[in-house]
């Protein structure tokens, strides 16, 4: 009886690491890829800017990933930004600089109809009255996740650059504030009210999108995440090659020579600039840098 017991006691042991084992190895993949170098890793990490605390902790691998990195590097260097000096940047830059309001900028009628779809969200107008249409689009965007639940201080970049401070990692950015926000100043006044009235259509269903993109995010499901973060940019083509093509080719470079260096580096940018064809990775593998995607396994 004790050999039987102990028999059945190594059949469970072995049936348990069978099933641990056949559990890693179809471990979802991660919001990760790594790009082939000659000698260091570069680790590219999709983003969520916006998430709650009950989306920590993190899965494993994301916190690996940070663990192998010996610099970060951003979309913008947070720890370098005098907060004054940004405050009036994006103050000079949101409005318009002849001194019209929004309305005179996209006509009553439209933003009649602006003033009424953020009414139903309860968002007050006051808060886009004197602003150009692109930063309107941003402000409405933010205050509906905010009213969800949904903040900053709780994204991707916030937690991991409080936690490189911390810890004393280097971090830096692949442009500047003045940068970002000028792609969406300069883009022409017919794309700039798209741009706003997408960004109130998208909040008046964004609750159950944006879980499903968490979702797709924390999954590592890069073609749900295609689908939720490109499918309505995509729609309008101005503001895709500003928001999107632009940005990305811009950073091709910066990225590309970190690849040539010794250290291990994290890039952390927006989960949308890391899918579809193009995106970041698609660029550099033009450019001879291929990746492939991690998953929990490969730290």
């Amino acid at each position: 009886m004790v050999i039987l017991i102990r028999r059945a006691a190594a059949q469970l042991v072995l049936l348990s690491l069978m099933v641990a084992t056949s559990l890693a190895a179809a471990a979802d993949p991660l919001p990760v890829w790594e790009l082939e170098t000659p000698g260091n890793r570069v680790l590219l990490m999709g983003s969520v800017h916006f998430l709650r605390p009950a989306d920590y902790p993190l899965r494993p691998g994301l916190d690996a990933a940070y663990e192998v990195a010996d610099a970060l590097v951003m979309e913008i260097d947070m720890s370098k930004v005098n907060p004054l000096a940004a405050q009036s940047t994006i103050a000079g830059l949101s409005v318009d600089p002849d001194g019209r309001d929004l309305a005179a900028l996209i006509g009553q009628r439209d933003y009649a109809e602006v003033a009424r779809k953020a009414e139903a969200l309860g968002i007050p107008e006051l808060l886009f009255q004197q602003v150009e249409p692109w930063f309107a689009a941003l402000s409405i965007t933010q205050l509906r996740m905010l009213q969800l639940g949904f903040d900053p201080a709780w994204g991707i970049e916030t937690r991991i650059s409080a936690r490189a401070a911390q810890d004393g990692k280097p971090t830096m950015g692949l442009e500047t504030i003045e940068e970002q926000l000028g792609f969406l100043d300069t883009l022409d006044p017919a794309t700039q009210e798209t741009f706003l009235m997408q960004s109130l259509e998208d909040a008046a269903s964004v609750q159950d999108e944006v879980e499903g993109i968490v979702a797709a995010w924390r999954a590592g499901n890069t073609a749900a995440l295609e689908d939720a973060l490109l499918e309505s940019l995509q729609s309008a083509p101005g503001l895709y090659e500003a928001l999107l093509v632009r940005r990305n080719r811009n950073w091709v470079a910066p990225i590309r020579e970190l690849t040539r260096e010794d250290d291990n580096y994290l890039v952390i940018v927006g989960a949308m600039h890391l899918v579809g064809e193009d995106s970041v990775l698609a660029m550099l593998e033009d450019a001879g840098i291929p990746s492939r995607q991690l998953d929990d396994n490969d730290f």
